[in-house]
Order: C-alpha cells, then sequence, then structure tokens
C-alpha cells in the first residue's frame, strides 16, 4: 500500500508539472485607431516540440485580416500558414511536409496584419481549439489565448489619429527605451500627440 501511495503522489506531481509548463498560443493585448491597420505577432511558447499546429481565431466586430504570414522563424524551418473564414471565425494552421519541429522554445511564428472599421470601438480577440502534432502526427491540446483590443482614447473624444506626433519612442518587452524596433523582435511604440494623449501599439519585425 505504501508503494502504491508513493507511486500515485509521483504521478500527480509529474502530471501537475506538466500542466504547470504546457504549451500555449499567445496574442498580447494591443490599441489600434479606427479606420488604420496594424500587424500583431503570434507566439508559440511550447515545452514540446510540434510538427505544425492549427487553431481557430475568432475577432471583434469591425476587425478584419488582411493577411497572415509566416515569421522569419518559421521560414527557417519550411512552415507554411494557411487560413480558412468559415463560421464567423478563421481557422489557421501552420504547417510543412517535411519530418521537422518547432522545437520546445519561445518565438514568434506568425504576424497577422488588421485592419479596422472606422466605427471600430475594441473588443477582444480570441485563439481558441488549439492542435498541436508529435513529429509521427499524433495531436495533442494546446492552450489558446484572448487579447484585449482597444483604440486609443483620442479616437473616443473624437480627436483627430491623424494628426502629426509630437514625439515617437519605441521600448522593448521590459519597458526599456530602444533607438530601433528593428534591433528586438517586437517592441513598442508609443506616440505623444500634439493634445497630450498617448497611443502604443506593439511592433513585430518581420
Amino acid at each position: 500500500m505504501k508503494r502504491f501511495h508513493f507511486a500515485a503522489i509521483c504521478a500527480l506531481l509529474m502530471a501537475f508539472t506538466a500542466l504547470a509548463q504546457g504549451n500555449r498560443i499567445i496574442i498580447e493585448d494591443f490599441e489600434i485607431a479606427p479606420d488604420s491597420t496594424l500587424t500583431i505577432p503570434v507566439m508559440l511558447a511550447n515545452t514540446d516540440s510540434t510538427r505544425g499546429l492549427q487553431f481557430n481565431l475568432t475577432l471583434p466586430e469591425g476587425l478584419q485580416v488582411k493577411s497572415m504570414t509566416t515569421s522569419s522563424y518559421s521560414k527557417s524551418l519550411g512552415m507554411t500558414i494557411s487560413r480558412n473564414f468559415q463560421n464567423g471565425y478563421y481557422v489557421v494552421m501552420l504547417y510543412q511536409s517535411a519530418r521537422v519541429c518547432y522545437p520546445p522554445d519561445s518565438a514568434c511564428i506568425a504576424n497577422i496584419r488588421l485592419k479596422a472599421d472606422p466605427d471600430f470601438t475594441g473588443g477582444e480577440m480570441t485563439v481558441w481549439k488549439v492542435i498541436g502534432s508529435t513529429i509521427d502526427n499524433v495531436a495533442f491540446p494546446i492552450d489558446g489565448d484572448t487579447a484585449l483590443v482597444t483604440v486609443p482614447t483620442s479616437s473616443l473624444l473624437n480627436i483627430p489619429y491623424d494628426q502629426p506626433p509630437v514625439r515617437e519612442q519605441y521600448f522593448n518587452l521590459m519597458g526599456n527605451p530602444i533607438q530601433s524596433p528593428d534591433t528586438v523582435p517586437v517592441a513598442i511604440e508609443v506616440i505623444t500627440r500634439p493634445d497630450g494623449s498617448c497611443t502604443s501599439r506593439k511592433v513585430a519585425v518581420r
């Protein structure tokens, strides 16, 4: 009984450890002005190698996908991206025919270019039903994500968004200032406008 009890505890600990590590698709919260376009990164944080993956993507009303492209990281692995719109959401696939996997890592795997309608007011962008694949094409679940999509305060106050900026700054994801967004995979652009309002967005290097 003691031996069985110890084995059961070990099995539970292993299960909790695997759950804590996990695999996840990540899209960070972002801001987009009405009647504008923005490219956002899709991140894969995985502890298990995956030969490819598929996920569903639901957008808030007034936001549309203009294009989806693989990142330089995915291209280096020979990955191809495809999307299909059905029943109000996109089905996205990243895959390739060779026996090559995304290794355990945290990296940008794709970039999505979005277009906001003139009357867009924000909402939630959801990644759900994510499925990965082992090297032998055995499917396994991956956690999805929900990103909060907001619009600049100036847009809500009917202040013209296209007025010339007073100051434009770039920061890395740690909040440290950088000279150019080209020096990091993902940067934060902060724009200060004549009325004193600030807007920010993520800039992904493709």
